[in-house]
């Protein structure tokens, strides 16, 4: 079986933000005639460090609107009849601080009522504090993160898995191994940010419920060039198991310098990495067999799959 690189959050997006556009109507609107478009936005990663899934995520937001309007818009009752979306997107270089700076513009100068999240808990964390803060309701597609969705916001939504489900995934996953092959001793490779820290917090209880050990938790900062430590650390323990969140080309540096240092783990789970065409285009053969939890997948059969996999 190889690995799976599919677009994961496009689907999600297509049926979700209409959903959501659907459900709240024009906010705030008193026009005495209907607007010509509904003006939706959302700062996304076209480059940086997350921009091999922000690009996956900017395709699934303007496919999303040029269904929506090819139907017509949506509906909106206060004017009963359907109106367009119109749709802006701008980069935050995958940095929280211009997620502020580009939130803050498309709701004070280009008067969106709604917002698309970015890519990335790091980024859609900053982004629902904005969203709160200029109470304009915010779709957040790829937001793992389980803690901003415990804080109480009101305008915060996100068809995204969390944490807590993720690993439950994992483990059931690994489960349908038949227990003579089954590894049992994991790994864990923790990057230094709140999604991270959640990781080693929750993974634990979850572990221990499905009778895994984890042998050794390492820590690294984004952006790092070289994994040996963690990764010797893990072989030295015996690890059968690796289970990271890391960043795309974070992910396939570790990839890459796992095959180096020939350590052969019996599953390998990188959430994000392992899930974007780079991870095949970079790894070839290599990444083949590692495993990553997605919303989408290319070979589900859901209405409207096939059309999506076209595009």
């Amino acid at each position: 079986m190889e690995t799976k690189r599919a677009f994961k959050e496009l689907g999600v997006v297509c049926f979700l933000v209409m959903f959501s556009i659907v459900s709240i109507g024009l906010v705030d609107v008193e026009a005495a005639s209907a607007p010509k478009t509904i003006k939706i936005g959302g700062a996304v990663s076209f480059t940086g460090h997350f921009a091999s899934g922000g690009l996956e995520s900017k395709f699934g937001y303007e496919q999303a609107v040029a269904d929506i309007n090819k139907a017509g818009g949506v509906y909106v009752k206060q004017f009963d009849k359907k109106i367009p979306l119109e749709v802006i997107l701008e980069d935050d270089e995958s940095q929280p601080t211009k997620t502020v700076a580009r939130l803050e513009k498309l709701y004070n100068v280009d008067g969106v009522v709604v917002y698309l999240g970015g890519y990335g808990s790091a980024v859609n964390a900053t982004a629902a504090g904005i969203a709160e803060k200029n109470r304009v309701p915010i779709l957040a597609v790829s937001f793992g993160l389980l803690a901003p969705h415990q804080q109480g916001y009101k305008y915060l939504f996100s068809p995204h898995t969390k944490t807590d489900f993720l690993l439950e995934a994992t483990f059931e996953t690994i489960n349908t191994i038949p227990k003579p092959e089954r590894p049992h001793k994991l790994a864990i490779f923790a990057e230094k940010t709140d999604w991270g820290e959640e990781l080693i917090r929750l993974t634990p209880d979850v572990a221990k419920k499905h009778d895994y050990t984890i042998v050794t938790t390492k820590n690294y900062a984004p952006g790092t060039k070289d994994f040996s430590s963690l990764i010797i650390a893990a072989k030295t323990a015996g690890a059968e198991i690796v289970l990271g969140l890391p960043r795309p080309m974070d992910g396939i540096t570790m990839m890459k310098q796992i095959k180096e240092l020939d350590y052969n783990p019996k599953a390998v789970f990188f959430w994000r990495a392992a899930g974007v065409p780079l991870w095949g285009k970079n790894l070839g053969k290599d990444g083949n067999y590692a495993c990553y939890v997605s919303n989408w997948d290319h070979t589900f059969k859901y209405p409207g799959c096939s059309g999506l996999i076209d595009a």
